[in-house]
């Protein structure tokens, strides 16, 4: 199995919450793909956001989180969200801290490597870093950047179908 994971502000959504030029057709299309192996592809959200100061306030900034998505309108892409959503809230950490990865791929699925993990963000530094971890890593070109490896949230489809069924070695 593999998992895409996106980061969510500036990859997905915009600074008003509000979905991206192509993302819901990215997400509809990659929703369904299958890895190597004929098994469907898991996609998970990661996201830096608010850090608790008690151990009592995690479930409702996790609630806000969730909010957000639903009011994007891309919840439904990351159910269950307890399950495929990933907050550094609950975490502890940052992106991209290996903590963070690790913790959402348990979440999916436990046996699930880094490598079978594909980060996807428009944050050059994260992409840099989750490739070093030995997860594949695509960089959407964000606002304000002068490129990136898609310049679209669409141009994703192909590439992900590629990376899907690509088995790469466990090095």
């Amino acid at each position: 199995m593999k998992a895409i994971l996106f980061d969510l502000g500036n990859t997905l959504i915009d600074d008003q919450d509000n979905p991206l030029p192509g993302a819901l057709e990215m997400l509809t299309e990659v929703q369904n793909l299958r890895d190597d192996k004929g098994k469907l592809v898991a996609l998970g959200l990661i996201s830096d956001f608010t850090m608790p100061q008690t151990p009592e306030q995690i479930e409702p900034i996790k609630e806000e989180y969730y909010g957000i998505l639903r009011q994007a309108g891309i919840a439904i892409f990351f159910e269950p969200l307890a399950q495929r959503v990933t907050l550094s809230t609950e975490v502890g950490v940052t992106k991209p801290h290996k903590k963070i990865f690790r913790t959402a791929l348990d979440k999916i699925q436990p046996e699930l490597l880094l490598h079978d993990g594909i980060f996807i963000t428009e944050n050059p530094d994260h992409i840099v870093a989750a490739r070093q971890l030995g997860m594949m890593a695509i960089h959407v070109k964000g606002l304000g950047q002068p490129h990136g490896e898609v310049e679209k949230l669409v141009d994703l489809v192909p590439l992900i179908k590629h990376l899907v069924k690509f088995a790469p070695c466990c090095k």
